[in-house]
């Protein structure tokens, strides 16, 4: 029995006897009376995580009991518990981080920094928990914490927390649309655009709306779409986002023209012509070009509709992802003007060449929209069994895949 282990059983008795407790109660419900009986009388050293279990009960910090050595081994201590909780923040240990963060939390007697700390460590575990909500708020906190500290390393791990989930659900519902499963794209978005109206992200507030809009327009539901581009569109401008408004444009001018409006689509599609020939890159006016081509195209127009096809071909500089999804809208512009004009052979020639374009971008609707285009040419030119063999293969492109909305 040493003489600071004395003077901290003396303390501890002490302020148990004047809270009017026992040592049964003191140490409810994780420790035994014999336990608490033990301290007082000097015969052990407490942990400091039962010391501080006492210490809130009788309403003093744990330092109160502690000389000055036993303050700072404390210190030590406690400095390492907080550092053990960020090595737990793995699938397998982020219940029992979460569990040790909110007790130091609850224990109280924290310095800013560490409360910021604990926090972050706590909204990384429930992330990893999937408790998003509850996330947002712990994480909002130590966000806030990190700016009154002004400590750029913790503010950065508290964004990075924060937009984790955000660009996850994002990706899922990007992932279930390229697997044409609109349902479960709305699933993700939606949950996405929660949490980003907590965050007040413009930008990816905008493009989680152009992600709905393509969705529902997948669906058939054309009203809704229109609504998301049209909040997708306000959140580009007020961000000063010149690429974000002109994607915007081009997607309400391809969606009014599906409406057969054929004015306000002209008017959409010019405005972002006019903003893709300042901003670039070319890939986005050949994309403006083609939709003018499918307008053009809808609207009975032959020439300007060939003349923006060749315009959105002859606008590529370089070849990539979006460089050949423009060129294969706006050949399918000129294979469908060469089945106007009695050209099937040159139609299903253009035709073959998208296909094979899609086929490598892995674009599974447009591939299938393609490859039924090709079927109901052969059809009409009387080949059977070509049609049968395009219809196949567009039915084994477009079958959906699986896209798990509880993820």
């Amino acid at each position: 029995m040493s003489a600071a282990l004395k003077k901290l059983g003396d303390r501890l008795r002490e302020a148990r006897i004047a809270a009017g407790i026992s040592q049964a109660q003191l140490g409810a419900p994780y420790f035994t009376r014999a336990h608490v009986s033990a301290i007082e009388l000097g015969k052990i050293r407490p942990a400091m995580r039962s010391l501080e279990h006492m210490a809130k009960k009788l309403d003093k910090p744990a330092s109160y009991f502690l000389d000055d050595a036993d303050v700072e081994r404390a210190r030590r201590e406690h400095d390492l518990e907080v550092g053990s909780i960020a090595g737990l923040l793995t699938f397998a240990g982020a219940p029992e981080a979460l569990r040790r963060a909110e007790r130091l939390l609850d224990a109280g007697d924290l310095t800013v920094r560490e409360s910021c700390r604990l926090r972050l460590y706590a909204g990384s575990a429930l992330n990893l928990l999937h408790r998003g909500n509850d996330a947002t708020q712990t994480l909002s906190v130590a966000q806030r914490l990190a700016g009154e500290l002004r400590d750029e390393s913790l503010a950065r791990a508290a964004d990075y927390q924060l937009l984790l989930r955000l660009r996850i659900l994002i990706t899922l519902g990007g992932c279930a649309q390229d697997l044409g499963e609109p349902q479960a794209a709305t699933s993700y978005y939606q949950r996405a655009l929660e949490w980003s109206n907590e965050i007040g992200d413009l930008g990816r507030i905008a493009f989680i709306h152009q992600g709905l809009g393509n969705a529902y327009r997948a669906l058939g539901d054309h009203d809704a779409a229109a609504g998301h581009y049209q909040k997708a569109l306000a959140s580009a401008e007020l961000a000063k986002d010149l690429v974000g408004v002109l994607i915007m444009r081009n997607a309400l001018a391809v969606l009014a023209a599906d409406a057969g409006r054929i004015e306000a689509a002209y008017e959409h599609v010019a405005r972002a012509i006019e903003i893709a020939r300042v901003s670039g890159p070319a890939a986005y006016l050949a994309h403006c070009y083609a939709t003018r081509a499918e307008v053009a195209l809808k609207a009975k127009d032959a020439a300007l509709a060939r003349s923006s096809a060749e315009a959105a071909i002859g606008a590529i500089d370089e070849r990539g992802a979006e460089a050949d999804r423009a060129v294969a809208t706006a050949t399918l512009v000129l294979a469908e003007l060469d089945l106007r004009e009695r050209q099937p052979a040159h139609a299903e020639r253009r035709m073959r060449e998208v296909a094979a374009s899609y086929r490598a971008l892995d674009a599974k609707a447009e591939l299938g929209d393609v490859l039924m285009r090709l079927s109901r040419s052969a059809k009409k030119r009387g080949d059977l069994r070509a049609a049968e063999r395009y219809a196949t293969q567009a039915y084994a492109a477009s079958k959906p895949g699986s896209a798990n909305v509880e993820t």
